[in-house]
């Protein structure tokens, strides 16, 4: 059903590379806009080798996933405390949410690599915490919105507050938390691409970064498709988790 919706798209992606292939390889093989398709085929052992592809895209896709991963588990277990909005973790995370209307997420991440400029791991602290505040804020919003005649029946059952959040309110949350988490994984892809740009280390943000010193638009198209097919392949994954473990909204 999936594939004879998109059907449609996946013809029109198809087109585009027809339509490179013909442009940029027998058309215009010398410009600056896009590289021949056959350089960009050659340009993946250099990826591999000189850009040290392995290693900077499991550091990019590691710091993503595991911060998804550990924050909605995160999120998910302190639930019944993070429901309350007057306590000193949601009172912080909800100032920063303010703080986020005015300032650019990425504005915080210079800041982390002006203080932590030696340390490996800050593109990991970087994505966690941006991970762990937009699930939580998305919690905390949803909570309010959940079925009233559950909780009072759930109550009424003798289910205490913890339970009931448990039990409750977040099985009628999580599937909203779901559908955040398509948006939230796009633009965890961004961030971290752009904070590994300028931070320099490992990540795709750092073969970006060496491409443009070294002007190889081989090298940029190519890693352009790579996190493309990288993002596709992580939303269909998360259509699959909606599919198999949250499939009752």
């Amino acid at each position: 059903m999936l594939i004879k919706k998109n059907r449609p798209v996946y013809y029109l992606v198809v087109s585009y590379f027809l339509l490179w292939i013909i442009l940029f390889e027998f058309i215009l093989p010398v410009n600056k806009i896009l590289p021949k398709p056959s350089i960009v085929l050659e340009s993946f052992s250099a990826l591999w080798s000189y850009y040290n592809l392995p290693v900077n895209y499991l550091s990019t896709i590691s710091a993503i996933y595991v911060s998804l991963f550990l924050s909605y588990l995160l999120v998910k277990v302190l639930s019944p405390y993070l429901k309350e909005k007057d306590n000193s973790i949601t009172v912080f995370i909800n100032s920063l949410e303010w703080f986020s209307q005015f300032i650019p997420g990425i504005i915080i991440g210079l800041l982390l690599i002006f203080w932590f400029p030696a340390t490996g791991y800050v593109e990991f602290v970087f994505a966690f915490v941006t991970a762990f505040a937009s699930i939580m804020i998305k919690f905390q919003n949803e909570s309010d919105t959940a079925d009233e005649e559950y909780i009072l029946s759930a109550r009424s059952l003798g289910l205490n507050e913890n339970e009931v959040t448990k039990k409750i309110i977040w099985k009628n949350v999580e599937p909203k938390l779901i559908e955040h988490m398509f948006d939230l994984h796009l633009y965890l892809w961004g961030m971290l691409i752009v904070f590994e740009f300028i931070k320099g280390g490992p990540g795709l943000g750092e073969i970006f970064r060496k491409a443009l010193e070294y002007d190889d638009l081989s090298a940029i198209f190519s890693v352009f498709l790579i996190t493309g097919i990288s993002v596709y392949l992580g939303t269909i994954l998360l259509k699959y988790i909606r599919k198999k473990f949250v499939f009752w909204k």
